[in-house]
């Protein structure tokens, strides 16, 4: 039997009829899975980052990167937008209690250094600075020789027999299904997240498509390419039209269209360009109103 508590979201009540269909019309991400495709001209936002970090690295010792801005407008985007927060298990739908960010570094930069999964909560009113702070010193800890908590478990599993590694994989997704997989077993699983990243710009790759993970709660992966030079037509101070060299990021999505409508998730999407294209309005936190912060549901999150 399905129990409705769990200690990662809240089960959402008076959700309209059409939506509360969608899991039986729709009853897996594969089959609900849309693909969408943006570039954000981020020029001013590669200068900025420069100046940023003259002026941080001496008071802080903190170094931003594109990829950290992504992270923070990632978190901001979903706090505004609370519905990019839910997640759908056993076709009912929940609100998760933290905003949750998960992506993969590699403890080398080689065909052989091993990939680790990071997986971080924040705050709705993270700036810049604490985020490339927090998650600076998550990197540092998942790629140390401690590893990461998700990393020890899946070793740990690999040991075992095919057949009992193949019943232990059903009954973690049975259990999860009903609302009876102790939160201690997922909490460090990065498929139980708000948005998964893959930063492939970091290997100097185009984004590809990604699919979905039917394991997990994840509902929304998002692939980072290179940012590439491209000449583009402007406007120049007195109107006459230029050619520009800018600097152009490629993200390519995948969603759970379950999850919102595709006007909400269109709006979510102006608001991440405004603030990946103008990184400055991250540097100040966010208003929220009561019936945000009220739809949001959040419990504190983790500070480490």
């Amino acid at each position: 039997m399905l129990r409705k508590k769990r200690l990662d979201g809240t089960p959402i009540k008076d959700l309209p009829a059409f939506t509360k269909i969608m899991p039986y019309l729709m009853p897996d991400k594969t089959g609900s899975v849309i693909f969408y495709q943006e570039d954000y001209d981020v020029t001013e936002a590669v200068v900025y980052i420069k100046g940023h970090n003259r002026r941080f690295m001496r008071q802080e010792g903190v170094i931003l990167t594109l990829f950290e801005v992504i992270l923070c407008a990632g978190a901001r985007v979903v706090s505004m937008r609370p519905r990019l927060n839910r997640f759908i298990v056993g076709k009912k739908y929940y609100q998760r209690n933290q905003i949750i960010l998960s992506f993969v570094a590699k403890k080398k930069l080689s065909d052989d250094g091993k990939e680790v999964n990071i997986k971080m909560a924040f705050e709705p009113d993270e700036t810049l600075t604490s985020a490339a702070k927090k998650i600076g010193e998550r990197i540092k800890k998942g790629i140390s020789e401690d590893g990461h908590e998700n990393e020890k478990v899946v070793d740990s599993m690999m040991k075992l027999p095919s057949f009992l590694l193949i019943f232990v994989n059903f009954m973690y997704n049975w259990l999860d299904n009903h609302n009876l997989l102790p939160y201690s077993v997922t909490e460090s699983d990065p498929m139980w997240s708000t948005v998964f990243l893959a930063n492939v710009g970091s290997f100097g790759l185009n984004p590809p498509f990604h699919h979905l993970f039917e394991r997990g709660t994840c509902p929304i992966f998002a692939a980072v390419g290179k940012v590439r030079s491209e000449n583009r037509l402007t406007a120049g101070a007195d109107g006459s039209p230029r050619v520009e060299e800018r600097k152009i990021l490629r993200v390519n999505y995948s969603f759970d269209d379950r999850i919102a409508d595709g006007i909400y998730m269109g709006k979510a999407l102006e608001l991440f360009r405004r603030f990946i294209e103008n990184p400055s309005l991250l540097e100040t936190t966010q208003e929220l109103s009561p019936e945000t912060l009220a739809e949001l549901g959040l419990r504190q999150a983790d500070k480490g």
